[in-house]
């Protein structure tokens, strides 16, 4: 080894450290590069999660949209029939207050003895009969 000139030996061993140092940077280089590119697909994977927790979040203001839009439409509904029946259950009364002008002698409450039916007029002779057994009732328990 002592026939070959001590440059040479210097040549080979600068030529074995930059070789080292390429090893080096390109490994260095390649790790790099693999974090960037899982650093992407993280990123891409987490952008087409947000991407469909947006779809979602879309679907569910859409339903609670919807669902307010059947609630205000029942809610209308609901004070509609109220009205209504208040017209109705006023119709009622005034006709029932009208029936009691023409002929107070007809009552809801008075069954027909016959029939059962109700809203009949009274025998009023049966009625001044009846009156009259209880005062004779009553005439009796004095005397």
């Amino acid at each position: 080894m002592n026939d070959i000139d001590w440059w040479v030996w210097l040549l080979v061993a600068l030529a074995a450290v930059v070789v080292v140092v390429a090893i080096v940077v390109a490994v260095r280089k390649a790790g790099a590069d693999r974090r960037e590119e899982h650093q992407r697909e993280k990123a891409t994977a987490l952008r087409d999660e947000a991407k469909e927790t947006r779809v979602e979040a879309q679907q569910t203001q859409a339903a609670a949209a919807s669902a307010k839009a059947d609630a205000e439409e029942a809610r209308l509904e609901a004070e509609r029939l109220d009205r209504e029946a208040a017209r109705a259950s006023q119709a009622a009364a005034e006709r029932a207050g009208e029936a009691d002008r023409v002929d107070p002698d007809v009552t809801d409450e008075d069954p027909s003895p016959e029939d059962g039916e109700v809203g009949r007029d009274r025998d009023l002779d049966l009625d001044r009969r009846r009156e009259s057994d209880v005062d004779t009732g009553r005439g009796d328990a004095g005397r």
